[in-house]
C-alpha cells in the first residue's frame, strides 16, 4: 500500500509540475515557433525535469483553453503527453490527440482543478510523433456535456525543433 501511495504522489507531482502555466517571468524558457522548452527541478530538487509545451489561451482574458506538455521520463522509451483542457469537458470519454492519417491517442483524465482537467501522462507512439513533425496542426478532441465533440487546435509550428531539445 505504501508503494502504491508513493507512486501516486510521484505521478501527481510530475502532472502538477508539467501542467502549471508558463509566464514570461520564467528564466530558462526557450521558444521554437509556437512551442516552448523548459526545465524545472523535481519537487525533491534532485532531478532536472525538461519538457516541451504549448499553451493555447483565449485572446480576451488569457484563460487557458489547452495546455500540452511532452517529456521523456525514466522507464518510458516514448515521450509522454499530458494535456490540460477546460473545465466542463465530459470526463467519461476522456480526450484524444488526433491527426489525419494517424490513429488517435486516447487520453484519460487524471485530475480537475481550477485551471481545467489534466490527463494522465500518456506515451506518444513514434507514428504520432512523425506525423506531428510533418504536420501543421493537431487537435485535442474533448466531448462537451451535450455529447458534441469539440476540437481544440494545437499548432505544430516549431514542434520539430522543440522536440530536438528533449533528452531521451
Amino acid at each position: 500500500m505504501r508503494r502504491i501511495c508513493s507512486r501516486f504522489f510521484s505521478i501527481l507531482a510530475v502532472a502538477l509540475l508539467m501542467s502549471h502555466p508558463v509566464t514570461a517571468a520564467d528564466g530558462d524558457l526557450k521558444t521554437f515557433g509556437d512551442w516552448g522548452y523548459k526545465c524545472d527541478k523535481s519537487t525533491d530538487g534532485e532531478q532536472e525535469l525538461c519538457y516541451v509545451f504549448q499553451n493555447v489561451t483565449k485572446k480576451d482574458g488569457g484563460r487557458l483553453v489547452l495546455g500540452a506538455r511532452i517529456a521523456y521520463r525514466d522507464g518510458h522509451k516514448d515521450p509522454l503527453l499530458v494535456t490540460t483542457v477546460p473545465l466542463g469537458s465530459l470526463l467519461p470519454p476522456g480526450a484524444a490527440l488526433m491527426m489525419e492519417g494517424t490513429d488517435p491517442v486516447r487520453l484519460t483524465y487524471f485530475l480537475c482543478s481550477g485551471e481545467g482537467c489534466t490527463t494522465v501522462a500518456t506515451p506518444l507512439p513514434p507514428a504520432m510523433i512523425t506525423s506531428m513533425k510533418k504536420g501543421n496542426q493537431a487537435v485535442v478532441r474533448v466531448m462537451a456535456p451535450n455529447q458534441q465533440a469539440v476540437n481544440l487546435p494545437l499548432s505544430l509550428k516549431g514542434f520539430t525543433k522543440a522536440m530536438g531539445h528533449l533528452k531521451k
